[in-house]
């Protein structure tokens, strides 16, 4: 059997590019009896491809990267480069491990995933301008509809696809994320080498927040919150890290916003803001933070609670159903947009070292059995099925 996969994704840093790395690279790593070719960009140099696959390269005028984000799309060429790339390589189906790379493939079964509903739910979070969304939309109604086999990533993102897109819930399989293994508690080195990555001082105590620096992630609250936290102190309050791009971004971004907030309240060197970080120090500042606060308006997963759990951080986070699905009664919930109940929550982590142990004990054994071989399994198991329904 041969299966084709869209790759396209493979360098974004995004959910959907770490769901497609780790995904498809554990599915070509267990299912060797399966012949995986792995369509990306010819000028792709981003991480290594699974050693056990197939690699068809296709020649693009746009990175995928950027094609996929807010306000843009695949030239009508691109597309006609990809169509014909899978209609040669003759493949049993193929896969697109998110629909936001999604292009045209004919004569062949498709399996699509649907990772959320943001687009639909929430389009001036994520594609603020309206000419935008209509070839978004176009994309997503035309790859949903030609699927043979759709999947999402939770409970949650079934129930929003079955509310806002008339899909089914027993048509969308659940094949889960998972918190990559790099992502465990670190010891007094990584620790020390993450904090200097972030410009904190040795010992000193700090909230953390990734996951990108998006309108969606509602990071202008956190900085509210944490301006009035810190203004009940006199002294010694700890340090608020903010990990994501701020200079620059092909994705809606809300980063002038978060640097005007920041400079409104006048916290200046209180908020670190180091930028993108490799995996490797996110895992060491999730171990060393006093807690990881994410206070997104919307999730369909939300990998960074979990990836944050996997460390054995203590989780403060806005009450989405998402973060309760994934996290249950191992984190603190808050009303995303009410900074004042947030600061509340900081000063409450903050003085409650007990709470934060038993936090963080809690969420490390709510994400144990997510793992991205259950997730290749899952996914293994759709492709199959797929093909013996052609």
């Amino acid at each position: 059997m041969r299966v084709g996969i869209d790759a396209t994704s493979w360098s974004t840093t995004r959910g959907f590019g770490r769901f497609a790395r780790n995904a498809v690279g554990r599915l070509v790593e267990r299912d060797t009896g399966t012949t995986y070719v792995l369509v990306v960009d010819e000028e792709d140099a981003g991480a290594p491809l699974p050693p056990g696959a197939e690699v068809l390269r296709v020649r693009l005028g746009r990175p995928p990267g950027l094609a996929a984000a807010a306000g843009s799309h695949r030239s009508v060429t691109d597309l006609l480069r990809l169509t014909r790339a899978v209609r040669r390589s003759r493949v049993d189906a193929f896969v697109f491990p998110s629909l936001y790379t999604w292009f045209p493939v004919i004569g062949t079964p498709t399996i699509v995933g649907v990772h959320d509903t943001m687009v639909e739910d929430v389009p001036e979070l994520t594609v603020p301008a309206r000419r935008d969304r209509i070839p978004i939309r176009l994309k997503h109604t035309a790859g949903i509809r030609t699927a043979t086999t759709l999947f999402t990533v939770s409970e949650t993102a079934r129930r929003a696809i079955t509310r806002s897109l008339g899909i089914p819930a027993d048509r969308l399989r659940i094949v889960p994320e998972a918190p990559d293994p790099v992502f465990a508690p670190r010891g007094a080195d990584a620790v020390a080498a993450a904090r200097a990555g972030a410009g904190l001082e040795p010992g000193r105590p700090f909230f953390l927040c990734f996951g990108g620096i998006s309108p969606h992630k509602n990071v202008e609250t956190l900085v509210d919150a944490y301006a009035a936290f810190r203004a009940q102190r006199s002294a010694g309050a700890p340090a608020l890290v903010l990990v994501g791009e701020l200079e620059s971004s092909a994705y809606a971004s809300s980063a002038a916003s978060v640097r005007a907030r920041i400079a409104h309240h006048g916290l200046g060197e209180a908020v670190r803001t180091p930028g993108f970080v490799p995996d490797e120090v996110l895992a060491g500042l999730c171990s060393a933070a006093l807690a990881v606060v994410l206070p997104s308006l919307a999730e369909g997963f939300g990998l960074p609670a979990v990836e944050a759990a996997a460390c054995g951080a203590p989780l403060a986070l806005s009450d989405l159903e998402a973060h309760r699905e994934n996290l249950g009664d191992a984190a603190v919930f808050f009303p995303p947009k009410d900074a004042a109940a947030v600061a509340g929550v900081l000063a409450r982590l903050e003085a409650d070292e007990t709470l934060r142990a038993d936090l963080g004990r809690r969420a490390r054994e709510r994400v144990a059995g997510l793992t991205w071989d259950a997730t290749a399994d899952e996914l293994a198991a759709l492709v199959a099925t797929t093909v013996r329904r052609r």
